[in-house]
Order: C-alpha cells, then structure tokens, then sequence
C-alpha cells in the first residue's frame, strides 16, 4: 500500500501526475475515472492542470467542470482569469440583486412553477438592466464554439440530460466532463407530478390550436389524458414517449396556463419527458393520483469524478457506471497528525442536548487549554445544534476568562486572523479553504442519518412494491453504525452491502469534508471525531468508548471536579490557618459534611499539557 506521508513525499507525488498524466490514466482506463485524493493533497490544482491539458491537446472540443458551490467556482484558474483564444463561460445564477425586489419576488413564483421561458420574456422585459444583463441569453445559440464550461451541479439535479444539451449548444463531439466531489449523488433521485397540476395542463393543451406540429400536439394530449387515469402497471410501459416541441409551443403553454390559472399553473412539460425516460421499475401511481418515478442523471461522455470522501460501490450504483480508481491503495497522512474519535451516542441528536453540559464542558476546556497555548481551533457541529453550541462555547469560555466570540458565519480573512474568534462550522460545509492554517478540528456532535434518508439515496429508484426494508443500528464496543437489511431473508440482495456502502458515504463522508477545512493529511493537525465509525483510510490515534476517557487523557476537568477541586482548595486553606471544621463551614457556608469530605484530601487543581 503506497503511503504519501510528509511535504517531500507529496511535493513528489504532485509533479507525478500533472494533467496530461491524468487525461492519459483517464484513455487507459476507457474514459471513466474516479481520483480519490485527500483533502488538501491538491485535487483543485489538478482539476486546472487537466483542464489545460484537455484544451491544450486538442483532444476534447468541450470541457465541461461541475462544482458543488459557487466559491469553489470563483477559484478555478480559467475562471478568474481566461486563457487568451480559448472561450470561457462561467454558467451563473440569476442575478437577484439586479432584478430589484419586486421583480425578485416575481421570478421566484416563476422559477417555483417551471416558468423559465415565460419569465424571461416577461420580466426581463421589464427590468432596467436587460441590455447589458447576458442571464438570460446564455445557454443556447450562445454556447457555438465554447470550449470550456463552468457551472453548479445544482444544473445536473434540475436536469438529468443538462450536459446533453449543452453539449449540443456548443456543437462539440467530443466532450470531457470534470465533476468535482459527488453531491449530487447524495440527492434523491425521485419526482413527482401532481395530479392537480396534471389536469390543469390538459385542460391547457385542450385549448390550444397549434400552429404547427399539430401531430405531435395531439400525442401530448392524449398521454397526458391517458396519464390522469392509468394504474401503476400501465405506467410501467415503454409507450410514454413524448414527441419533442418547438420553444413556441412550449411557451404559448406558459402564457395560458398562467393566464388561466395564475399561481396554481406549474408547467409540467420537462417532467413528463423525465418521466418517459425514466426507469420502468420507478414509476408508480401514489394514492392521492400523483405520478412518482426517478429521474437519473446521464453522463454519457469521458468525465472524470474527483472526490477524497465518496464510496467507490455507492458511486458506481448512484452513476449507473463503473469507474476505474486507482488511487484506491494510496494513502495520504501527516506524521503529526493525531486523530482522536469518541465513539459514543452522546454526540446523537436524540441524546446530546440533555448531555450538553458535559459534552461542551469537555471540549470548552480544550479549546481554553489550546487557545493559552497559541493554537487555533475550528469547532464543527450539526447545523440544527450550531446557535445552541455557539451560545454555550462561548459563555463556557468567557467563565474561563477568555474574552472569545465563536462565530458562526460571515467569516472573512481577516475575521479569522483574529485571536479571539473561534469559527464555528456545520457538517455539509464545503469549499470553504479560510481555515487551511488552523492547528485543531473539533466536533461537538456526531452526524448521523436515518432509514428514511438512507432508503432516499438508496432505493429511490424503485417504485414502492420493489422496495426493501432497511434498518440501521449502533452497538459494539467501541460503538459502530451498521446498515443493512431488516429481515434476514433479504440479505442475498445487493442493497444489503450497498446499504452499509451508503451509510459510510452518508455519514463519513460527510464528517471528513466539514475536518478537511484543516487539512490534516497534508498538515500537522489535532483532530477529534465524534462517530460511532471507523476511519475509512487508517486507524485512530486513539479512540475513547466514553467521554470520561477523553477528558482523562486531555487533563480536562468536568464542572463538577472543577467546583469539587476549588471546594477542596478553600478548605485547606482555611485548615492551614488553624481553623476547625465547624468553622470552616460556617466561613465558606457549607455543611460541615462537606468539609469534613475535604479535611484530609490533597487538592493540587493542576493537570499536565499536551
């Protein structure tokens, strides 16, 4: 197993695969790549380089880079500054700020309803800044000849066939795809389409008398009538495919429809061309009458999946393709890296409020202790618990004499420059490089999931009658999550070890990319966890069964020692003056038990650095 450990070995491994290298890995291996790097080992940089390289060879007409956030976007190299020659386009969002808040509030019941085209012709009309605005001209005719395309993968969620067509637009063959972390395979695949807006959109084509295309326009009546009655059988038939429709049509659609029935029209067309090429085995009739199916994103050229935290299984099942990884036996650490884990349910949402005061006792010592040592701590919490863990840091650490603030956003360099701020982060956090050269990473709490949500990502393209109990449970010593089927029967099923596939992925996964800000695999970093798992990559430093254990091996006295050991002080002090018990409880206005419990005890308060 290669083991890249220390700046000299991964200066090395760097240089060895430049982009030209990675584009010739991605030829052996028939255009299907998966490069499971670490966070912070230089997946970004690598991503520019095999963006040059592609462009540069002249062996793709087309790169097309998806990115899970707009920051992350903004850093691309050809982003912030394009090469001369070569056509550039950064897909942006709609400008909100630009529209002005009326025309803002418009857009969004617009955008709510499926309403794109008629909104662009409608209120960009309206708007002060539609001649310089290139919003809403640029997909299309205006992609010709583009040869390299940054946007979200929010674009692939809305639309499974989006890197088809842009594709198409550009006029490109042959087409590179560089997708960067996963999340979009963490997202539920599954649609539906009302009944209600069903019928409102029949009663719409009813009225229409087409121009042109009259065929085709009668097809679309008669499916989606046929579809307002058929059982779940029926839906489960290669017969519902929808003839393609010029833009007219589809936007004489959104004028009546929204003429007719203002707010209760939603314009149906994309989803039921989504629905015709769905999965047979998704589709199904709910009992309220709405259509359910799945609707999966296609990726049909060469790309290339970066990502440090996704399971190789659970990506293979989500793409519907099997991706080389080759990388799978390298290993990325830091020789000083200490990576400690509690595996215990306190850090559980179901149980961590009401163990709160222990659990943010121990780590607001911690983080006391690191900060009088000169070193900076990033804290990491499940969002749902980040206000209550930001009041109660905070407050814990200013008992402790430290005028801190734990900030929970709005974070800018120069904020965190400053001793006296502790950035709080939540899980889910991603792209985020502020805290690259902080010392510490400490999760408050766990992140966990439930069988709804692992069922979402699992088992969402079978309609309901195909679908497989699941059950998660947490036991051993130390504690460890384990998914998989409810009834032993089922287990020669594949979704029983994609199950736990899932759950890594999930939960791990998403713990390691919130740590990753600190970039412990490539830097010297105190790093502690909060799961009932395993590391994926190596094993712990050390890993406690309880929190106690944890608070012994840092030195980190509990409230209630705390208070115990300074009771304790007191009475020896007063003793050494020649006190009596009686006395002494009546100074410190305590009972005499309790005296008598410290009379003869050595309180030393004091406990050892790391």
């Amino acid at each position: 197993m290669p083991i890249i450990r220390g700046p000299e070995q991964l200066a090395v491994f760097r240089n060895s695969w430049d982009g030209g290298k990675v584009l010739e890995l991605l030829r052996q291996h028939g255009g299907r790549l998966r490069i499971n790097w670490s966070v912070g080992v230089g997946k970004s940089h690598n991503i520019d380089q095999v963006i040059e390289a592609a462009i540069a060879s002249k062996h793709y007409d087309l790169v097309i880079s998806l990115s899970p956030t707009r920051q992350i976007i903004e850093e691309r190299d050809w982003v912030r500054a394009p090469p001369t020659g070569v056509r550039v386009v950064n897909l942006k969002p709609r400008p909100a700020d630009d529209c002005g808040p009326d025309l803002d509030l418009s857009w969004q019941y617009y955008e709510r309803n499926n309403l794109g085209a008629l909104g662009r012709m409608e209120l960009c009309n309206q708007c002060l800044h539609s001649s310089k605005c290139s919003w809403p001209r640029q997909f299309g005719k205006s992609l010709q000849g583009v040869k390299v395309i940054f946007g979200t993968q929010a674009h692939l969620e809305r639309s499974p066939y989006f890197l088809d067509q842009l594709s198409q637009w550009s006029g490109a063959e042959r087409v590179l795809v560089v997708i960067d972390e996963a999340n979009f395979i963490l997202k539920p695949f599954k649609r539906s389409i009302s009944q209600k807006s069903l019928k409102i959109f029949v009663d719409i084509l009813q009225k229409m008398t087409p121009q042109q295309d009259g065929k085709n326009h009668n097809r679309w009546v008669y499916l989606s009538e046929l579809l307002l009655e058929v059982n779940t059988e029926d839906l489960r038939s290669y017969d519902w495919k929808f003839p393609l429709m010029p833009s007219s049509w589809k936007l004489r659609i959104q004028q009546l429809g929204h003429q007719d029935h203002s707010t209760s029209f939603y314009y149906p067309v994309y989803d039921l061309i989504h629905f015709g090429r769905a999965p047979l085995e998704s589709r199904e009739r709910a009992l309220n009458g709405d259509i359910l199916f799945s609707s999966i994103p296609e990726i049909s050229m060469d790309f290339i999946l970066y990502s440090g935290s996704s399971n190789h299984d659970f990506a293979k099942y989500r793409l519907g393709v099997d991706l080389a990884s080759p990388f799978d036996e390298y290993r990325f650490e830091h020789p000083k890296t200490a990576w400690f884990n509690i595996a215990s349910r306190l850090g559980a949402r179901k149980y961590f409020k009401k163990n709160s005061p222990q659990i943010l006792d121990f780590f607001a010592g911690l983080v006391a202790k690191r900060l009088i040592e000169g070193k900076r701590p990033l804290l990491i919490a499940k969002k749902h618990f980040v206000p209550f863990c930001a009041r109660e840091m905070e407050s814990r650490l200013r008992k402790q004499r430290l005028n801190v603030r734990v900030l929970t956003s709005d974070w800018t360099a120069g904020l965190i420059n400053d001793r006296q701020v502790v950035p709080l982060i939540h899980y889910g956090i991603i792209g985020i490089n502020l805290f690259e050269d902080f010392d510490c990473a400490y999760c408050l709490t766990g992140y966990y999931i439930n069988e709804d949500t692992l069922n979402g990502v699992l088992q969402d393209l079978l309609g309901s009658d195909h679908q497989i109990p699941l059950k998660i449970s947490t036991d051993g010593r130390p504690c460890r999550r384990k998914a998989g089927v409810l009834n032993l029967a089922d287990q020669a099923y594949d979704i029983h070890f994609l199950a736990q596939c899932a759950l890594e992925q999930q939960e791990m996964g998403t713990v390691l990319q919130a740590i990753g800000r600190v970039r412990p695999y490539t830097k010297p970093r105190e790093v502690i966890t909060f799961q009932c798992t395993e590391h994926p990559d190596h094993e712990y430093t050390r890993e406690f069964i309880t929190l106690q254990e944890a608070r012994d091996y840092f030195g980190i006295q509990s409230q209630r020692s705390a208070k115990s050991a300074s009771t304790g002080s007191q009475v020896q002090g007063l003793k050494r003056q020649g006190l009596t018990q009686k006395a002494v409880a009546e100074q410190m206005q305590v009972s005499l038990r309790t005296v008598k419990r410290h009379w003869n005890q050595n309180h030393s308060g004091g406990h050892d650095s790391l």
